[in-house]
């Protein structure tokens, strides 16, 4: 068995000799900082991507009631991940900042600090909310931002679909007495 990969790499090491190969300069502990960053924009990302997602599909048109169309769907969500980080926010950033204001600013130091990281600062520099990215606290405090905005998003979509589920119900109750729906 071969101890290299096809390009010469030693195997098990492959993203440890290119990180050295692309920043001598970033510890283990910055990429596992940087790691973290990343993760945590993703996160907030992701639930940006399914907010917009659900809302849209919620109230679109369908041939029958049954059966939505994956097609559209599958476009539908395409189009939504294509889309630019600020355009996709700036659609839902209205709705978080009128319920959760803190967490709605999060999210732009989130992605500023992602936006320093990857255009341009250096890991050294990069800072989140007045704090290093090398210090502990601050890694936590970026992670804990993220599973905040996360869940703030999570809220939002239950008060987006809260009106739809209650005429879900009701719905279903008149069936049930069978009585006609309009």
């Amino acid at each position: 068995m071969a101890e290299e990969t096809a390009a010469g790499f030693p195997k098990g090491r492959v993203a440890e000799t290119l990180r050295k190969i692309l920043s001598q300069d970033l510890t283990p502990h910055g990429t596992e900082a940087v790691t973290v960053c990343l993760l945590s924009h993703l996160l907030v990302e992701r639930e940006i991507n399914k907010l917009l997602f659900n809302w849209l599909k919620l109230d679109a048109p369908r041939k029958s009631e049954a059966a939505p169309s994956d097609a559209a769907e599958e476009a539908l969500w395409k189009s939504i991940v294509k889309m630019a980080f600020a355009q996709k926010y700036a659609l839902v950033e209205p709705h978080l900042k009128l319920f959760f204001p803190k967490e709605a600013s999060d999210v732009w130091k989130l992605n500023d600090l992602r936006n320093d990281i990857f255009h341009g600062r250096a890991v050294e520099d990069a800072k989140f909310d007045g704090g290093s990215i090398k210090d502990e606290a601050t890694v936590e405090k970026i992670f804990l931002s993220a599973q905040h905005v996360a869940m703030r998003f999570a809220e939002i979509w239950e008060l987006v679909d809260s009106p739809h589920a209650i005429a879900e119900k009701w719905k279903k109750r008149l069936e049930e007495l069978k009585e006609p729906l309009l």
